[in-house]
């Protein structure tokens, strides 16, 4: 027959493994707070007390422990920019005259493809160096580069 604390172990075990399945690290806290009842029911302590320990080591967890994991694992360096915000600040050049009256304005950055405007509606011809200011929707909203800026970088 099983004893208590064989119980609170296997329970410990068992969420555990869905912890593995899941995320947000919520059912991890529940698993190690069983683990740490265990040598309590082991001592032959009260029920209550079991419940009592059990109930402490989850906030504990909760309040210690889940904010460093979810720092340590699933935080994101604010300065990491990715998908289409990574193209913010990079250069590229015109491969379509950027011309608001035709509509088929293009800029080539990092070997791909983009429509591009520009926020004063000025054109900008063919080869000219861009800079990616910010992205609206699909397009990119691209500013010109001059002689100075680009020797300058």
């Amino acid at each position: 027959m099983l004893d208590a604390w064989h119980l609170w172990v296997i329970a410990g075990l068992v969420l555990w493994i869905v912890e593995i399945f899941t995320s947000g690290f919520v059912v991890g806290l529940f698993a190690t707070a069983c683990l740490a009842v265990a040598p309590f029911a082991g001592a032959n302590v009260s029920f209550k007390m079991q419940l009592l320990v059990f109930g402490v080591a989850t906030v504990i967890m909760t309040l210690g422990v889940r904010p460093l994991v979810l720092k340590h694992f699933y935080g994101q360096d604010p300065k990491i920019r990715t998908n289409v915000d990574a193209l913010i600040g990079k250069s590229g050049f015109v491969t379509e005259t950027i011309d608001h009256q035709r509509g088929s304005e293009r800029v080539k950055i990092d070997g791909e493809i983009w429509r591009a405007i520009t926020q004063n509606e000025s054109p900008v011809e063919i080869g000219r160096k861009v800079t990616v200011r910010e992205v609206e929707g699909n397009k990119l909203v691209v500013e010109t580069i001059t002689e100075k800026e680009g020797n300058a970088s």
